[in-house]
Protein backbone atom coordinates (compact mmCIF):
# COMPACT_ATOMS: atom_id res chain seq x y z
CA UNK A 1 0.00 0.00 0.00
CA UNK A 2 1.56 3.31 -1.23
CA UNK A 3 1.78 5.99 1.20
CA UNK A 4 0.24 9.60 0.47
CA UNK A 5 2.22 12.02 -1.03
CA UNK A 6 0.27 14.47 0.96
CA UNK A 7 1.19 13.42 4.22
CA UNK A 8 4.91 13.21 3.21
CA UNK A 9 5.29 16.62 3.90
CA UNK A 10 2.88 16.63 6.87
CA UNK A 11 5.68 14.03 8.72
CA UNK A 12 8.29 16.07 7.19
CA UNK A 13 6.86 18.62 9.46
CA UNK A 14 6.18 16.90 12.10
CA UNK A 15 9.86 15.94 12.66
CA UNK A 16 11.25 18.95 11.70
CA UNK A 17 9.12 20.39 14.85
CA UNK A 18 10.16 17.19 17.03
CA UNK A 19 13.99 18.25 16.51
CA UNK A 20 13.35 22.02 17.29
CA UNK A 21 11.60 21.18 20.35
CA UNK A 22 14.33 18.24 21.98
CA UNK A 23 17.60 21.05 20.73
CA UNK A 24 15.79 23.68 22.26
CA UNK A 25 14.92 21.90 25.05
CA UNK A 26 18.19 20.40 25.49
CA UNK A 27 20.19 23.58 25.32
CA UNK A 28 17.84 24.80 28.12
CA UNK A 29 18.76 21.33 30.13
CA UNK A 30 22.72 22.28 29.87
CA UNK A 31 22.10 26.22 30.44
CA UNK A 32 19.96 25.90 33.03
CA UNK A 33 22.27 23.34 35.20
CA UNK A 34 25.30 24.89 34.59
CA UNK A 35 22.99 28.39 36.35
CA UNK A 36 22.09 26.50 39.08
CA UNK A 37 25.81 24.94 40.11
CA UNK A 38 27.16 28.55 39.50
CA UNK A 39 24.44 30.21 41.47
CA UNK A 40 24.65 27.53 44.23
CA UNK A 41 27.96 28.06 44.73
CA UNK A 42 27.58 32.04 45.03
CA UNK A 43 24.95 31.40 47.12
CA UNK A 44 26.63 29.37 49.66
CA UNK A 45 29.99 30.93 49.94
CA UNK A 46 27.93 34.59 50.19
CA UNK A 47 24.96 33.23 52.67
CA UNK A 48 22.41 34.19 50.59
CA UNK A 49 18.59 32.82 50.31
CA UNK A 50 18.05 34.66 47.78
CA UNK A 51 20.70 33.50 45.32
CA UNK A 52 19.97 29.59 46.80
CA UNK A 53 16.75 30.11 45.85
CA UNK A 54 17.36 31.36 42.62
CA UNK A 55 19.70 27.76 42.18
CA UNK A 56 16.73 25.99 43.55
CA UNK A 57 14.64 27.64 40.55
CA UNK A 58 17.32 26.93 37.67
CA UNK A 59 17.18 23.27 38.86
CA UNK A 60 13.08 22.92 38.30
CA UNK A 61 13.77 24.52 34.86
CA UNK A 62 16.36 22.12 33.98
CA UNK A 63 13.69 19.42 34.74
CA UNK A 64 10.83 21.33 33.05
CA UNK A 65 13.05 20.62 29.78
CA UNK A 66 13.27 17.24 30.67
CA UNK A 67 9.48 17.42 31.01
CA UNK A 68 9.19 18.91 27.48
CA UNK A 69 11.42 16.56 25.39
CA UNK A 70 9.44 13.57 27.03
CA UNK A 71 6.39 15.22 25.99
CA UNK A 72 7.86 16.18 22.63
CA UNK A 73 8.81 12.31 21.98
CA UNK A 74 5.40 10.70 23.08
CA UNK A 75 3.79 13.54 21.40
CA UNK A 76 5.29 12.00 18.32
CA UNK A 77 4.60 8.37 18.57
CA UNK A 78 2.61 6.68 16.10
CA UNK A 79 -1.32 5.97 16.92
CA UNK A 80 -2.18 2.63 18.00
CA UNK A 81 -5.23 0.76 19.50
CA UNK A 82 -5.25 2.75 22.45
CA UNK A 83 -4.71 6.20 21.32
CA UNK A 84 -5.97 6.02 17.71
CA UNK A 85 -5.60 9.94 17.12
CA UNK A 86 -2.45 9.58 18.47
CA UNK A 87 -0.19 10.90 21.43
CA UNK A 88 -0.56 14.89 20.82
CA UNK A 89 -2.64 15.51 23.78
CA UNK A 90 0.81 14.52 26.02
CA UNK A 91 2.19 17.75 25.28
CA UNK A 92 -0.26 20.04 26.78
CA UNK A 93 -0.13 17.47 29.62
CA UNK A 94 3.85 18.27 29.50
CA UNK A 95 2.55 21.98 29.57
CA UNK A 96 0.75 21.80 33.05
CA UNK A 97 3.32 19.84 34.42
CA UNK A 98 5.75 22.63 33.89
CA UNK A 99 3.31 25.02 34.95
CA UNK A 100 2.85 23.21 37.77
CA UNK A 101 6.97 23.65 38.48
CA UNK A 102 6.93 26.79 37.94
CA UNK A 103 3.53 27.36 40.93
CA UNK A 104 5.49 25.30 43.45
CA UNK A 105 8.79 27.18 42.61
CA UNK A 106 6.91 29.97 43.78
CA UNK A 107 5.24 28.88 46.83
CA UNK A 108 8.94 27.12 47.88
CA UNK A 109 10.99 30.88 47.31
CA UNK A 110 7.47 32.87 49.19
CA UNK A 111 8.27 30.11 52.16
CA UNK A 112 11.53 30.62 52.36
CA UNK A 113 11.79 34.27 52.02
CA UNK A 114 9.74 34.59 54.47
CA UNK A 115 11.23 32.66 56.99
CA UNK A 116 14.66 35.15 56.68
CA UNK A 117 12.14 38.21 57.18
CA UNK A 118 11.65 36.83 60.83
CA UNK A 119 14.76 35.56 61.24
CA UNK A 120 17.17 37.19 58.57
CA UNK A 121 20.75 36.83 58.10
CA UNK A 122 23.11 38.94 56.88
CA UNK A 123 25.08 38.38 53.49
CA UNK A 124 28.39 37.94 52.20
CA UNK A 125 28.65 39.24 48.66
CA UNK A 126 31.99 39.49 46.77
CA UNK A 127 32.59 41.27 43.49
CA UNK A 128 32.92 37.88 41.80
CA UNK A 129 29.43 36.98 42.92
CA UNK A 130 27.78 40.19 41.33
CA UNK A 131 29.46 39.27 38.42
CA UNK A 132 28.13 35.86 38.25
CA UNK A 133 24.46 37.07 38.92
CA UNK A 134 24.46 39.67 36.20
CA UNK A 135 25.74 37.55 33.68
CA UNK A 136 22.96 35.22 34.85
CA UNK A 137 20.43 38.12 34.30
CA UNK A 138 21.90 38.30 30.57
CA UNK A 139 21.86 34.55 29.90
CA UNK A 140 17.91 33.89 31.46
CA UNK A 141 16.99 36.83 29.20
CA UNK A 142 18.93 35.54 26.28
CA UNK A 143 17.40 32.09 27.06
CA UNK A 144 13.80 33.10 27.35
CA UNK A 145 13.58 34.80 24.05
CA UNK A 146 15.19 31.82 22.55
CA UNK A 147 13.11 29.54 24.09
CA UNK A 148 9.73 31.58 22.80
CA UNK A 149 10.91 32.32 19.65
CA UNK A 150 11.55 28.51 19.24
CA UNK A 151 8.21 28.00 20.82
CA UNK A 152 6.51 29.78 18.52
CA UNK A 153 8.41 28.48 15.15
CA UNK A 154 7.39 24.86 16.44
CA UNK A 155 3.66 25.64 17.90
CA UNK A 156 4.78 24.37 20.93
CA UNK A 157 3.24 25.70 23.96
CA UNK A 158 5.44 23.79 26.69
CA UNK A 159 8.71 25.78 24.89
CA UNK A 160 6.78 28.99 25.18
CA UNK A 161 5.78 28.33 28.90
CA UNK A 162 9.57 28.05 29.57
CA UNK A 163 10.67 31.01 27.42
CA UNK A 164 8.60 32.98 30.05
CA UNK A 165 9.26 31.22 33.05
CA UNK A 166 13.04 31.76 31.83
CA UNK A 167 12.22 35.79 31.69
CA UNK A 168 10.83 35.86 35.09
CA UNK A 169 13.99 33.88 36.50
CA UNK A 170 15.64 36.89 35.00
CA UNK A 171 13.34 39.63 36.76
CA UNK A 172 14.19 37.57 40.00
CA UNK A 173 18.10 37.31 38.97
CA UNK A 174 18.22 41.11 38.59
CA UNK A 175 16.37 41.49 41.65
CA UNK A 176 18.68 39.87 43.86
CA UNK A 177 21.23 41.94 42.08
CA UNK A 178 19.92 45.46 42.99
CA UNK A 179 19.20 44.08 46.41
CA UNK A 180 22.99 43.11 47.06
CA UNK A 181 24.23 46.42 45.64
CA UNK A 182 21.96 47.77 47.99
CA UNK A 183 23.31 45.97 50.64
CA UNK A 184 26.72 46.76 50.09
CA UNK A 185 25.79 50.27 49.80
CA UNK A 186 23.87 50.98 52.62
CA UNK A 187 23.81 47.47 54.83
CA UNK A 188 20.23 47.13 54.78
CA UNK A 189 19.20 43.82 53.60
CA UNK A 190 16.34 43.88 51.16
CA UNK A 191 17.15 40.31 49.51
CA UNK A 192 14.06 38.60 51.76
CA UNK A 193 11.54 41.03 51.11
CA UNK A 194 12.59 40.72 46.83
CA UNK A 195 12.10 37.31 47.19
CA UNK A 196 8.65 37.36 48.95
CA UNK A 197 7.51 39.73 46.20
CA UNK A 198 9.23 37.90 43.03
CA UNK A 199 7.90 34.69 44.23
CA UNK A 200 3.93 36.30 44.01
CA UNK A 201 4.96 37.22 40.36
CA UNK A 202 6.44 33.33 40.01
CA UNK A 203 3.10 31.91 41.14
CA UNK A 204 1.02 34.26 38.91
CA UNK A 205 3.03 32.84 36.01
CA UNK A 206 2.34 29.27 37.00
CA UNK A 207 -1.61 30.05 36.86
CA UNK A 208 -1.44 31.98 34.00
CA UNK A 209 0.81 29.18 32.22
CA UNK A 210 -2.07 26.82 33.36
CA UNK A 211 -4.60 28.90 31.88
CA UNK A 212 -3.39 29.58 28.21
CA UNK A 213 -3.04 25.00 28.62
CA UNK A 214 -6.25 25.04 29.14
CA UNK A 215 -7.54 26.90 26.44
CA UNK A 216 -5.11 25.71 24.04
CA UNK A 217 -6.05 22.36 24.98
CA UNK A 218 -9.73 23.00 24.82
CA UNK A 219 -9.44 25.24 21.43
CA UNK A 220 -8.04 22.07 20.22
CA UNK A 221 -10.77 19.23 20.73
CA UNK A 222 -13.88 21.89 19.73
Amino acid sequence: MTENHATIPIKEEMAMRGRIIVRTSVIGIIVNILLAAFKAAVGITANSIAVLLDAVNNLSDALSSVITVVGAKLAGRKPDKEHPFGHGRIEYLSAMIIAAIVFYAGLTSLWESGKKIIEPEAADYSALSLVIIAVAVIVKIVLGRYFKRQGQAAESGALEASGADALFDAILSFSVLISALIYLGTGISLEAYVGVVIAAFIIKSGIDMMRETLKSAVLTTS
